[in-house]
């Protein structure tokens, strides 16, 4: 064989270069998003959960503290328009009959008073 002629390979490794940086970009644009959006959205499915729990749980003492801030707040209004009604209702049934009762011991007295001067 003959020998080769000196030949600079410069410029054909550098379009080679070129073109397969340019095939790399293309792939890397239009496969890498789809690849890396499917294995975010299963990272995430994966994490959520235990991200919310973790959330939940944290803050159960001021949803609890909320809770009875707010029935703290509410209950005596709530249970005043409950408790007037039913506080006059029983305090004129007792004063009915103790009425009732302290009439019927005048009446009797009365009686008695005025059969006994007869």
């Amino acid at each position: 064989m003959a020998d080769m002629p000196d030949v600079d390979l410069t410029p054909l490794s550098a379009a080679i270069t070129k073109v397969a940086e340019d095939v790399l970009r293309t792939i890397a644009r239009d496969a890498v998003p789809a690849l890396v959006k499917q294995q975010v959205e299963e990272a995430l499915k994966k994490m959520v959960p235990g991200l919310v729990e973790a959330a939940v749980s944290q803050e159960t003492v001021l949803i609890k503290e909320t809770v009875q801030e707010v029935t703290r707040k509410a209950l005596p209004d709530l249970l005043k328009s409950m408790a007037e009604p039913l506080a006059k209702e029983i305090i004129e049934k007792l004063a009915r009959e103790m009425v009732a009762d302290i009439a019927e011991a005048a009446v009797k007295k009365e009686i008695a008073r005025l059969t006994a001067e007869v």
